[in-house]
């Protein structure tokens, strides 16, 4: 190598030191920066006693309280037999009685026969359901580590089948003239969803709501059409209470918002468990690069989520409109927390998920109002106005719209009540169980019908 080309790549050598030492040096001024103004964001936040970790909102559960005892071994023993085609084929019988009910259907007798057969072969885990609601409290993950306070999503979904197993058993004792024991245990499923909430993280949150739906469509099955006593409608129309699920709800919001906060500090950190998803050297060292960047990441979730919260415990028609500011706001996240992999939660469906609950509570405490008086009048009223205050508090308000819902007495003196969904359009009380978009183009209505 002659003495030019060695001057040369001495001159580049120096420029590349150069500049590796301005980028670590600038690395460690952001480091400091960032760092000082992340532990004075987490000083300000624990002076107003906002909740800072897992072990601040963590459920008081004593083992020998704990429904998730319970829940473990139903999950142990529920049985969907095993086969190419046949676990499948029974999963989705499952899911389409749900529907048929929702669209008052009528099963065939081959679906009647194998659910009767499924049904059968889990007994014992409804039972073990009805132990689990009888427990004071519910906590299924670890809350000591944050890395795995979270349930599996595969263990939940499971949840879902066992529980629209149960609600339709809980039909098929009414059609059998069983209709006490029916409601019975349609209540206790009920019991125990709400007490899963105790653990509010979204997928819990999720997995309830398509849950709590399930069990309110077997109820309707139940109870619409069908000679009750006014002491039943009365109990059930206490139970259908949207205001103290949204209270539960908020909570969910909050649990992100603490996971997120304990696994970015475990984060920036080097914690092994929290980049286990990521042990490559390469990855590693970027995360190390990185970390200035990642503590100001840490704050801007923080103030996303926090924001959130205090919008939380809004109707779905005050809140509608913020949740569409807050996806546009999703969508500017600065480039340097994309470059991290930063994804925000888009809890704009979640919210959907919430509202179609709220419709579904709403239409069945206004049509159990209705058959209470019907049985005081002999006759169901006019309008809505007639029931308040006697047997409703207030007129329902439709989550979606903020306004009455939609009451009509058809021709042949029957009543149906609505909400009008999503789309704010009046459907005709038609209505699709399975939602696949935020707002659906047609049949989106969520109805209660009596002859």
């Amino acid at each position: 190598m002659n003495s030019k080309l060695k001057k040369a790549v001495f001159r580049v050598g120096l420029v590349l030191l150069a500049i590796i030492a301005l980028v670590l040096g600038l690395r460690a001024v952001l480091n400091y920066t960032t760092g000082k103004k992340l532990q004075a964001y987490l000083e300000d936040a624990k002076a107003g006693a906002i909740p800072m970790s897992l072990k601040d909102i963590a459920p008081q559960c004593d083992e020998p309280d704990n429904a998730a005892r319970f829940w473990k071994a139903a999950e142990a023993l529920f049985v969907i037999p095993e086969g190419k085609d046949k676990g499948l084929a029974d999963k989705t019988l499952i899911n389409r009685t749900i529907d048929d009910f929702f669209a008052s259907r009528p099963l065939s007798e081959e679906s009647k026969k194998r659910l009767a057969e499924l049904i059968s072969m889990n007994r014992r885990v409804f039972d073990l359901v009805t132990e689990a609601a009888a427990q004071p409290c519910f906590r299924l993950g670890d809350w000591t580590d944050p890395a795995v306070a979270v349930p599996e999503p595969a263990k939940l979904v499971k949840m879902i089948q066992v529980i629209r197993l149960l609600g339709i058993e809980a039909v098929h004792r009414a059609e059998a003239g069983q209709s006490k024991e029916g409601l019975e245990l349609c209540r206790q499923g009920m019991v125990f969803i709400r007490k899963t909430l105790d653990e509010p993280f979204l997928i819990n949150n999720l997995v309830a709501l398509a849950n709590m739906k399930s069990l309110v469509v077997c109820l309707n099955g139940i109870i619409r059409n069908r000679e009750v006593d006014t002491e039943t409608l009365a109990s059930w129309k206490q139970e259908m209470d949207p205001e103290s699920w949204r209270a539960k709800f908020s909570r969910c919001v909050q649990a992100e918002r603490v996971l997120g906060l304990e696994m970015g500090l475990r984060t920036i950190k080097g914690d092994r468990e929290a980049l286990k998803e990521t042990e490559s050297e390469g990855n590693l060292r970027f995360y190390w690069l990185s970390r200035p960047i990642l503590k100001s990441q840490i704050i801007f979730i923080q103030n996303y989520f926090r924001d959130l919260e205090k919008n939380v415990g809004l109707p779905y028609y005050e809140l509608k409109g913020r949740l569409q500011q807050d996806s546009q706001g999703r969508q500017a996240i600065p480039w340097y927390f994309k470059m991290s992999g930063l994804q925000l939660p888009d809890f704009q469906s979640v919210f959907l998920k919430e509202a179609t609950l709220e419709a579904m509570m709403l239409t069945t405490k206004a049509g159990l109002a209705c058959k209470i008086y019907k049985k005081h009048t002999g006759h169901y009223p006019e309008t809505l106005d007639a029931l308040a205050p006697e047997f409703l508090d207030k007129v329902p308000v439709d989550p979606f719209t903020g306004q009455p819902l939609v009451y009509r007495v058809q021709e042949d003196g029957g009543v149906i009540i609505y909400s009008v969904g999503s789309n704010e359009k009046d459907d005709g009380g038609r209505g699709t169980y399975q939602i696949t978009q935020l707002v659906m183009d047609k049949d989106d209505d969520w109805a209660w019908s009596e002859k």
